[in-house]
């Protein structure tokens, strides 16, 4: 059987553009923190930063009092309200462990600083002495949230944070508006603690 150099190059560009669309569909659709499954666009991106003592205070919520260790976390807000948080090694650095804190609970913080108080605030959920949890919630999120904070606080009180969000200038630029929600960032998104 004869085929022609152009019929082999025809077949060959051919299945080098099938290839490239089917590796451009399958990545486009495997995004863990920013995809559109159907329940909202993406507002919030983040990671947490573990606090420690000196650590500032937002919105009249104060650090925890002593120092924690983070190992992993991601933070995901969408427009439809569903809050997606991922702890792991959530830990007191001194103990190694999660001491006495057995469940924790996330704030959405918005506006000025003066504003006290959270937003919006989720259930308690576990916190494994290994510093693990996970919060899956629906938050009413307010009409505009200016400078959002996400903070974690221990054992159900929302007096004190053990975390914070921390993005990086690339993630809150990743981050959008639509027209029904108006999150608006600030540059001092890159909070991080050591220890």
């Amino acid at each position: 059987m004869y085929v022609s150099r152009r019929a082999a190059l025809v077949l060959l560009v051919g299945l080098l553009a099938a290839g490239t669309l089917v590796f451009a569909l399958g990545a486009s659709g495997s995004s863990r923190d920013g995809g559109n499954d159907g329940n909202g666009e993406a507002l919030l991106r983040s990671t947490l930063a573990p606090s420690s003592p000196t650590d500032p205070s937002f919105h009249a919520i104060g650090p925890g009092g002593v120092a924690w260790s983070l190992s992993d976390s991601s933070v995901r807000l969408k427009t439809s309200g569903e809050l997606d948080i991922r702890i792991e090694g959530l830990v007191i650095t001194s103990l190694g462990t999660a001491g006495g804190v057995t469940t924790v609970s996330a704030s959405l913080l918005c506006g000025a600083d003066a504003q006290a108080g959270p937003t919006a605030t989720t259930g308690t959920v576990p916190l494994s002495q290994a510093g693990d949890a996970r919060i899956d919630a629906r938050l009413g999120l307010p009409a505009t949230c200016l400078a959002p904070i996400v903070v974690i606080h221990p054992n159900g009180g929302t007096a004190r944070y053990i975390a914070v969000s921390a993005g990086s200038p690339e993630q809150w630029a990743a981050c959008f508006a639509p027209p029904t929600h108006h999150f608006l960032h600030s540059p001092h998104r890159s909070l991080t603690n050591s220890g």
